[in-house]
Parts: structure tokens; C-alpha cells; sequence
């Protein structure tokens, strides 16, 4: 046997393995310190994958200790009334004898006449919120809303009642709020809030659409709901005295009340007297919706804005699974454009249709650099080459302002209540999550819109005046995060490739992401 061939390869590969030492002798400093570097980063990739969930408790655990209520991440310090406590109550004609019937129930003779106080009854008191339909023998119906009614008024004929219908309405939480709101009762009458649940029940295991607005914003928050079909909190807020007879007005147009069925409702009225409602409470306002949420995920928005149709569907069966899956708190981003507001033609609900009106200059990216820039919305002007999963990593930049939706069983702060009307409301709750260790992952086929506008104008005296900006981002919140977090707070801690993401920006838009 001729061994020549592998007396030749033999010494080809001694010869070769001689220059690998010589070179790498020579070269031993540098080396070195790459073979470190290497070291360094698998071993920070390794702990990081295994502890990226306990550093994000402990993130949220040493918040604990600086926080107050509505403040830094904290639950409002608001009490919402629940469906169980609010209740009509009856009372006999001597006031000895009271019982209460809980609401959204038909309670039957039978039931009714097993309770004493039915017996001889002398007045029933009907709560903010509330309507009790009497049903009478004779097959007349007789309404009750807030207040109490005495059984020996004209107005109320307790003889002959066979079933109480009790049921939630905002009409009896508007006639409540009215009566405050009366001549010079509104000065002295302190804050209202009741909230009205949606007589649809969901799942909690459901994505609810959070929306905070003025009475102003009715009308365009109604876009909103026709596309989305699960649950949604709302918050309306009556920034003056009059605002009262304007939302009575609306729901007494035909349809509004029936739209409004499958929403909890939840109206504040401030205390008038203090003079602090013309600043517009927008983070305290989204807490509220956010307690009112009987949901493990949220999606909270503002209520210009209108997401696609298919985005709940999507949401609902797809997106709920990642969010379990999830070995570590994530927030899926909805990219946000606006459309112009003379454009007249078909509202994009594709981004197939999105494309031509991006291209035109009929929809665009309001902000294109701080406040919504990190999310590359500018992928939606070209197809990627090859087939990607529905959502791609981004890294949180400063003054990012997304929406998006998050898992409320993972540390999800609330929104920080010292922001009034405009300018770091959403910027400081992005930073919050990005301080706590929050992944931002991006919807590649859905987003939402709303009409460009003039510039804004809040209720009250808003922005108009100065003295309205008593807390500020970077003067008050973002030295508040430095000292809670440390100088580094703005850096991207969930981001799985914080050094790969800085190239992306030079890649949109060609096809490649």
C-alpha cells in the first residue's frame, strides 16, 4: 500500500499547525483579549437568560420602596364601586324592616314576596348607576333611576308589583351626577366616580382596549370600538359643570346606549372647587380604565386612534399564547401613524393598503425620531424578502412613546399620575418598563391611525398656560428614574441584541428586515 498521500497530508497539516502556534505567539496580547471579550459576552448571554426574570422581580421589588399611590408605577389611590356593590335597597313603612337586590338580575315574584319588607313597602332607594324596572300585574312598567322613591307618591305605585328588573345604566349615574351639578350644588359637591360595568361578560383570559377621553372625543372613540370586538374600558371625564347635559344628550340618541353595552364605563367628575380640573389628569384617568379592566392583558390607547380590524383576532388567538410563553415580561408594540386630515378616500386596514398612502405622503409617522421612531415603522413601505415572525425586536430608545400590549400578571407599573395634559404621559411609562427589564417586540402586519389635527387644545385652560407644567420628563421624572435605577436606566435591558439593533435604523425600508 502507498502510504506517500498520507505522509504528505500528515506533514501539510504539522506545517500548518507550527504557523497557528508561530502566529499566535506573536499576536498573544491581542488574542487574548478577544478570547476574553468572547468569554465575557457568552458568559453575560448565559446569566442573562437565566436570571432575566428574577432581575426584573428585583427591579420591581427596589421600586417598591419609593413608590406612592399614582406615583412611580403605583395603583391609583381610587376605591371603584363593583357590580356586587351596588345594590337597591327597600324598606317597609316603618323603616324596620330593609333589604338589598344586587344588580344585572330579575328577581321574581316569588323571590320578592319571601322578603318582608315586600310586605308593606314604604320607599326603595335606587343607587348612582342603577335602574329598577317595576313590572306590574296590569302589564304596565314603571322605571326607577337615582334616588329614592316613596311608595305613597303619585309618581309610585308599589300595589300590584310581580318582578324588579335591576340593572346597571349610565343614564341613572348621568341623573345622579346632574343633580350634583345643579345650580351652585356643583361648587360644593366633591369628586364623583362610578363605573358602569359591560353587560357582556369576557374572559379573563382577554386583551381589553383602554381609552381615557372628554366628551369632545365620543364620537371618534366610537371608530375605535366598531373594529374592535373584545372588551374595553373607558374613562370619561367632565371637565366642567355643563359637560353633564352634553353626555346625557348623546346617549339619548338612538343606538348609543346599545353601543355602549359591551363597554365598562367608568365617569369621574373632579371637585370643581378646587380648580384643578383644567388640568387634564390623562395618566390618572388611564389608571382608572386599568383598574376597571377584569382582564390579564391590556391594550390602552388613546381615543383618536383606531387600530385594524383583524388586530383583536390576531391579538386574541395568537398574540395572548406569546404572552404566556413568555419567559419574560414583553410588550407587544402596535405601530401608530397618522393620515391626513383632508384625505377622503378608504381608511387602510392593510398594510398592503398602508403602502401607496405612506408613499404619497397621505399617512406618516408623527413624530419620525424620539417619540415613535424606534418602532421602524418605515417597514411598512416594502415587503421583507423572506418570511419573518409576526413581530420584530426593537430596543427602547429615550423618549419613546409606543402602545402596546402587555400581560398584566408580569410587573406592570401603572401610569404616573404627576403628568397632566400633554408631554411625557407616555414617554415615562416606556422608560418604566425599559428601566424594569421590558422586551418591546413589534407587530409586523397590524398597526392603528388616527386624522392629523390642528394643534392640540385640552379642556380648561391646558396647555395654554404655563404654570400647568408643574412636573416635567426630564426636569422631575427622568433624575427621579437616575436615582432609582442607577445612571444606566436608560439603557435597553430587555433587549436580547442591544449592539445588532443600532444598525437597523440603515436598514429600513429595503427589504431586508
Amino acid at each position: 500500500m502507498d502510504w506517500t498521500p498520507y505522509r504528505r497530508l500528515s506533514l501539510q497539516l504539522r506545517v500548518r499547525l507550527r504557523r497557528f502556534r508561530l502566529h499566535f505567539r506573536r499576536n498573544a496580547r491581542r488574542n487574548t483579549v478577544l478570547l476574553l471579550i468572547a468569554t465575557y459576552i457568552l458568559f453575560h448571554l448565559i446569566a442573562r437568560a437565566g436570571h432575566l426574570h428574577n432581575s426584573v422581580d428585583k427591579r420591581w421589588q427596589h421600586l417598591q420602596e419609593f413608590v406612592k399611590p399614582g406615583i412611580l408605577g403605583a395603583p391609583p389611590d381610587v376605591e371603584l364601586n363593583t357590580k356586587d356593590s351596588v345594590r337597591v335597597q327597600l324598606c317597609d313603612t316603618e323603616d324596620r324592616l330593609c333589604s338589598f337586590w344586587t344588580s344585572d338580575q330579575v328577581w321574581k315574584s316569588v323571590e320578592l314576596n319571601r322578603d318582608e319588607a315586600w310586605l308593606s313597602p314604604g320607599w326603595i332607594k335606587v343607587p348612582i348607576g342603577v335602574q329598577a324596572t317595576l313590572m306590574m300585574d296590569n302589564g304596565q312598567q314603571q322605571i326607577l333611576r337615582y334616588g329614592r322613591h316613596r311608595c305613597d307618591d303619585t309618581s309610585l305605585n308599589c300595589e300590584g308589583i310581580n318582578s324588579m328588573v335591576v340593572e346597571a345604566s349610565i343614564l341613572s349615574a348621568i341623573d345622579a351626577i346632574s343633580i350634583a351639578c345643579k345650580g351652585e350644588e356643583w361648587l360644593r359637591e366633591p369628586a364623583i366616580m362610578h363605573t358602569i360595568y359591560a353587560k357582556k361578560v369576557f374572559s379573563k383570559k382577554d386583551i381589553t382596549m383602554i381609552a381615557q377621553f372628554s366628551i369632545s372625543r365620543l364620537d371618534r372613540f366610537e371608530r375605535a370600538k366598531a373594529v374592535w370586538r373584545g372588551p374595553s374600558s373607558v374613562v370619561i371625564f367632565l371637565a366642567t359643570y355643563t359637560d353633564i347635559v352634553e353626555l346625557k344628550k348623546y346617549f339619548e340618541r338612538p343606538g348609543k346606549l346599545a353601543l355602549y353595552n359591551s363597554i365598562t364605563i367608568t365617569l369621574v367628575k373632579p371637585n370643581y372647587s378646587l380648580g384643578t380640573h383644567s388640568r387634564y389628569p390623562i395618566n390618572h384617568l388611564r389608571n382608572i380604565g386599568i383598574q376597571a379592566t377584569m382582564t390579564d392583558y391590556i391594550y390602552v390607547i388613546d381615543a383618536d386612534f383606531v387600530p385594524t380590524s383583524r388586530l383583536y383576532d390576531f391579538a386574541s388567538t395568537q398574540l395572548i399564547s406569546l404572552l404566556e410563553k413568555a419567559t419574560h415580561p414583553t410588550a407587544y408594540v402596535v405601530p401608530c401613524l397618522a393620515i391626513k386630515e383632508e384625505y377622503r378616500g378608504k381608511f387602510p386596514d392593510t398594510i398592503k393598503e398602508l403602502q401607496p398612502l405612506m408613499r404619497s405622503g397621505i399617512a406618516y409617522i408623527t413624530d419620525p425620531r424620539s417619540g415613535h421612531g424606534p418602532t421602524y415603522t418605515q417597514l411598512f413601505l416594502n415587503s421583507p424578502v423572506f418570511k419573518n415572525p409576526p413581530a420584530y425586536e426593537v430596543c427602547y430608545e429615550s423618549q419613546w412613546e409606543p402602545y402596546y400590549i402587555v400581560n398584566r400578571n408580569y410587573p406592570h407599573p401603572y401610569y404616573d399620575e404627576r403628568f397632566k395634559n400633554q408631554g411625557g404621559d407616555k414617554q415615562s411609562h416606556a422608560l418604566m418598563l425599559n428601566a424594569l427589564g421590558y422586551r418591546f417586540l413589534v407587530l409586523r402586519e397590524h398597526f392603528m391611525y388616527h386624522m392629523d389635527h390642528a394643534a392640540l387644545k385640552w379642556t380648561g385652560d391646558g396647555l395654554e398656560q404655563g404654570k400647568q407644567k408643574d412636573f416635567t420628563y426630564f426636569e422631575n421624572y427622568a433624575p427621579e428614574m437616575q436615582r432609582i435605577f442607577g445612571s444606566n436606566y436608560r439603557w435597553p435591558r430587555g433587549c436580547t441584541r442591544p449592539l445588532v439593533q443600532s444598525f437597523k435604523r440603515d436598514l429600513q425600508g429595503i427589504g431586508t428586515m
